[in-house]
């Protein structure tokens, strides 16, 4: 009998649920994660860095392992989401010339800072159309970002928080990284498929030093996208800001597909082209 009831016991205990880790203990005074000294050498503007800190403290253990649906007229995106992890928190500072490092990945647990360039929307730029309506032409720049809007078709970039999902191939530029905007002001960034890719135009022209712009996705250096996605995909926390540059429109904290296309810019467009098949 005692056999039996330890046995049961064993099954009971191999079938539960292990809890979650506790949530990192943040001190955005400090700019401490656990104990950890984030950025010790000052690369990240503070204040930014305790927007970031504090939006992570909010959104830790908020999001669930899921997958998300994107309807395109004949196909189907898939998104996998993990949760928040800890490991590595991702600040981007749209303020700063889009042709020096503005995206940084800091290590939690060592509070190292690497930095990359990444694009800034076309339409977030000093030289853009903030109504979003002129037609879309080629824009170079080495300026920072001026505005950010959370609506379908601003081509702009989107700031708040972002968790990073699944790695995929985009057909164009395999390595892509599929976001989740996780504030109000960035609720509508999966159905405007702002994700995070590499390009060509991010390598500085020599003349000039001047990159290129993006239509809201976060676009890296070629030779630099398998570094970040590798550190971003499955659960990574990006914080881009500052918040100050958001636009309010009516289009934000929705959190649908049909809500996010119902107050885009230009309705006649409907819904979003079918990306390039893998």
């Amino acid at each position: 009998m005692k056999a039996w009831i330890l046995a049961i016991a064993l099954f009971a205990g191999a079938c539960a649920t292990t809890p979650p880790p506790p949530p990192p203990v943040i001190d955005t005074a400090a700019l401490t994660f656990d104990g950890v000294r984030l950025d010790p050498g000052g690369t990240i503007d503070p204040a930014l860095l305790r927007e970031a800190l504090a939006s992570y403290q909010r959104h830790y253990g908020t999001v669930k392992r899921d997958t998300r649906i994107f309807d395109l007229p004949g196909r189907r995106i898939e998104s996998e989401v993990s949760p928040i992890r800890r490991d590595v928190l991702a600040v981007v500072d749209y303020r700063i010339s889009s042709a020096a490092n503005r995206f940084f990945l800091v290590d939690t647990s060592t509070g190292a800072v690497a930095g990359y360039l990444v694009a800034h929307g076309r339409n977030s730029d000093p030289a853009g159309d903030p109504a979003g309506l002129a037609p879309l032409t080629r824009l170079d720049t080495k300026s920072g970002a001026v505005r950010a809007s959370n609506r379908l078709d601003s081509n702009m970039s989107a700031v708040g928080a972002y968790v990073a999902a699944n790695i995929y191939n985009d057909g164009i530029a395999p390595g892509s990284v599929r976001l989740h905007g996780l504030d109000s002001t960035n609720s509508c960034s999966y159905w405007r498929a702002i994700v995070m890719h590499q390009g060509h135009n991010m390598t500085p022209d020599p003349a000039t030093g001047d990159t290129g712009t993006s239509n809201g996705c976060l676009v890296v250096e070629i030779d630099k996208r398998p570094e970040i996605a590798a550190r971003i995909a499955d659960g990574g926390f990006i914080y881009a800001g500052p918040a100050s540059l958001h636009l309010p429109s009516v289009a934000d904290g929705l959190a649908s597909q049909q809500a996010c296309e119902a107050v885009r810019l230009k309705p006649e467009l409907g819904p979003q082209p079918i990306p390039p098949a893998p």
